[in-house]
């Protein structure tokens, strides 16, 4: 299979993965409710393409502005791994202590919508992390 076939290939998996992604959270938002709204179709549609239309402009933008530099070079590599090695220790020892801490506190029982803010917190401070990482 060609590199060109290939690069096709897996973003209309990433394209594909989406909008199945969107059109679950409306059937789950829809059985709770009991009323389907299909008009969410559309922008769920429309979003995911405009958000592909939005990278390959920037990505042809950045690669006429940049040339042919690679985004990564083995010091980047090197400094990412490092990060990520040192985050997923932080964040294992740092949940475990935090729930000891809970459990010596004597707290029985998490919520779910706290543990969803939990884990989109450490997402976004890991995402952030990356991102400066990567730009050093």
């Amino acid at each position: 299979m060609k590199n060109n076939n290939l690069v096709i290939l897996v973003w209309a998996i990433i394209i594909g993965c989406t909008m199945i992604g969107g059109f679950l959270g409306v059937y789950i938002i829809s059985k709770e409710t009991g009323e389907y709204n299909y008009d969410l179709a559309i922008p769920i549609i429309g979003g995911t393409v405009l958000g592909f239309l939005i990278y390959l402009i920037f990505s042809k933008w950045s690669k006429k502005r940049n040339g042919n530099v690679p985004d990564f070079d083995e010091r980047s590599v090197i400094l990412m791994k490092r990060y990520l090695m040192i985050v997923l220790y932080v964040v294992l020892f740092g949940s475990g202590a935090v729930l000891i801490i809970l459990y010596s506190m004597g707290v029985q029982l998490i919520e779910t919508g706290m543990l969803i803010l939990c884990l989109m917190g450490l997402y976004m401070l890991i995402g952030f992390g990356a991102f400066i990482t990567k730009r050093l």
